[in-house]
């Protein structure tokens, strides 16, 4: 439906760019009628024809409009010629968040990475999801490390050329463009959601820190990806379940989704992924300068802010919308490394509704 709205608001502006001649909207309305009845006597294809041909004289008839549930025209998607599609995929969203089996991820890694077909770790596959090959079974396929089992949309040579030559975009164009690229989903027209970035600089002997994550989600509103824009060279290889790149099917959520482990070998009830990274610590280990908390998820109903703190450390609130949250912080306070992570969901009275990641 998004592309039939865009090219009717297209063709309304080119009418009142360049307005007809007036004229008796009766007389066409029977004229139509007329053609209609002989059209009818040709056959299905030309009814079809004058379906088609009706809903274009609808645009351009003033006064004339179909009710939003009633749409006039099939809704036939717009394929980007920037992408080409994958044997035995389906395209767009549809390509995304699958449930393969091993030897399909296997196959879809081997066009993508065109090469052998190694075998990947662990089991239970997704499209659009970071997978490690086994080196186990095949001790060659350690030097690639993994794959990003695509989706059907595969990007065409100036698109990835345009990802790395922006590896870390800052505009929302750039993103989705980087992001469709690693999934290869076609997301240039999806809604990014919430994001976030860290672009701390090196401060004396501590360095650098930089991180950007964002979730998007599908025009239907059914699929959601999570993902790290920025890209290298190797823009195939795989980074974990929940990192890098993960597609998530909000219609048919499942077990296999990311969900965070807890210590008793549950996992959490919302779907997400987090991790505390520590950096700078002393000789022992114990003692640590600069953690960088980084995770997504989804918070239960009711939430109106999302809390990460480190220890005692600062409490950072994380970026917020529509049920969904993203973190990359920097937390510049030394701490014990033995210090846990807390994220935490509140409501709009400061009560708190779940605890998003362990807890002692």
């Amino acid at each position: 439906m998004e592309d039939t709205r865009e090219v009717s608001a297209e063709l309304r502006r080119l009418a009142d760019a360049e307005p007809l001649d007036r004229f008796d909207t009766a007389t066409v309305l029977t004229r139509g009628r007329r053609g209609l009845r002989r059209r009818r006597i040709l056959g299905a294809g030309g009814a079809v024809a004058g379906v088609a041909a009706a809903a274009l004289a609808v645009t351009f008839i003033p006064n004339v409009t179909a009710t939003s549930d009633q749409p006039g025209v099939a809704n036939t998607e717009t394929e980007n010629s920037q992408f080409s599609p994958v044997p035995g995929v389906p395209r767009g969203e549809d390509g995304a968040g699958q449930r393969i089996s091993r030897e399909e991820a296997e196959r879809r890694c081997q066009l993508r990475l065109g090469g052998p077909k190694y075998p990947l770790e662990g089991d239970g596959f997704r499209s659009v999801s970071s997978r490690a090959f086994d080196v186990r079974k095949d001790p060659k396929s350690g030097g690639r490390g993994g794959c990003v089992i695509p989706g059907g949309d595969k990007p065409s040579a100036a698109l990835i050329a345009a990802a790395k030559a922006d590896p870390d975009p800052k505009t929302a164009a750039g993103q989705l463009r980087n992001c469709s690229v690693k999934a290869w989903v076609d997301m240039t027209k999806w809604e990014i959601k919430v994001s976030d970035r860290l672009d701390q600089r090196a401060e004396g002997r501590f360095p650098a820190f930089e991180a950007a994550l964002l979730i998007a989600t599908s025009p239907s509103g059914k699929t959601a990806i999570i993902c790290q824009p920025r890209v290298t060279d190797s823009l195939g290889r795989g980074g974990g379940l929940g990192w890098g790149i993960t597609a998530v099917r909000l219609d048919n959520l499942g077990p296999d989704d990311p969900r965070v482990p807890w210590p008793d070998g549950t996992a959490a009830k919302q779907i997400g992924a987090m991790i505390l990274g520590s950096s700078d610590c002393d000789d022992t280990g114990k003692i640590c300068a600069r953690s960088l908390p980084m995770g997504w998820g989804r918070a239960p109903a009711d939430t109106a802010k999302v809390v990460v703190q480190v220890g005692s450390g600062p409490k950072y609130e994380a970026p917020f919308k529509d049920g969904w949250f993203v973190f990359t912080a920097l937390d510049k306070t030394s701490h014990a490394s033995a210090d846990r992570m807390t994220v935490r969901a509140y409501d709009k009275d400061g009560k708190l509704l779940d605890k998003l990641y362990p807890e002692k």
